[in-house]
């Protein structure tokens, strides 16, 4: 059998090698962050498609059987990430809905993902997520979660804090926090972002500001045209809704007039 879909299977359509390359994972998350992150990073800088990820613990989101999903042309494919590759700056962007389905499952990708890292050079790991607030955030802040004092100075010297709390507590959750000291024990660079969210809907302001301090870190500018445009559309229809509820609220306080009179039909 030629393919065969495992506990982490990586289907490579090119396989370049970076002298000194970042990962960059922008999965499905909260406020879809990280989904949204991942993309505006691909588009901007033009970057490759090199690779699928497959996994049997792939579910699509809130169906418990496993299937296929349509490509073009009413074409399907098993439940997937991909893997994208920007040689200029030698960044591998690792983007998709699909995370683990298990605790088990999780590690299995993440070891697959930092084995990955290792055939093709790379030596830095960040990944993207939301910090969510439950409240709309006008200016999102980035917050910084490593594993290391290396890579707490690094984000120092980038203006980027570090997302405090007592110790023992949880912390980052998912792909984007089980890799973090992971890829340190193994001898990466590594960094989580989490970008503040109100983490109930697709938050693009909260995923140009990810964008932005991980250009700080790599000390590269990624263009944000795409989420800008996804900001102006959402802030208007914010400014619809919140119209709609300032007539309401006009309409139900509104006195009645002193003439006014019930009458009934039937």
């Amino acid at each position: 059998m030629r393919f065969k879909v495992g506990k982490a299977t990586i289907e490579y359509i090119k396989k370049p090698r970076a002298r000194h390359g970042k990962l960059v994972q922008g999965l499905l998350g909260v406020g879809q962050v990280g989904l949204m992150a991942g993309k505006q990073i691909i588009d901007a800088l033009g970057a490759e498609k090199i690779a699928n990820l497959y996994s049997v613990d792939f579910l699509y989101p809130n169906v418990a059987l496993p299937g296929v999903v349509y490509e073009e042309d009413n074409l399907v494919d098993l439940h997937r990430d991909e893997i994208y590759y920007d040689a200029q700056n030698e960044i591998f962007i690792l983007t998709g809905i699909y995370q683990g389905s298990s605790p088990e499952s999780y590690y299995n990708l993440a070891h697959a993902i930092l084995g990955f890292c290792e055939e093709v050079g790379v030596r830095e790991v960040y990944t993207l997520g939301g910090y969510g607030t439950g409240a709309k955030i006008e200016e999102p802040r980035t917050f910084g979660v490593v594993a290391d004092t290396g890579a707490r100075e690094m984000l120092e010297k980038a203006g980027i804090p570090l997302l405090e709390a007592p110790r023992g507590t949880l912390g980052a959750t998912g792909l984007a926090g089980i890799l973090i000291p992971l890829a340190t024990k193994n001898g990466f660079r590594s960094a989580c972002l989490l970008a503040e969210t109100q983490g109930m809907y697709p938050d693009p302001k909260a995923s140009k500001a990810a964008v932005k301090a991980l250009g700080k870190l790599l000390g590269i500018e990624i263009p944000t045209k795409e989420l800008d445009e996804q900001i102006e559309a959402m802030e208007k229809e914010f400014a619809k809704m919140e119209e709609y509820a300032r007539q309401l609220a006009e309409m139900y306080k509104a006195p009645a007039a002193k003439d006014e009179r019930l009458s009934y039909i039937g």
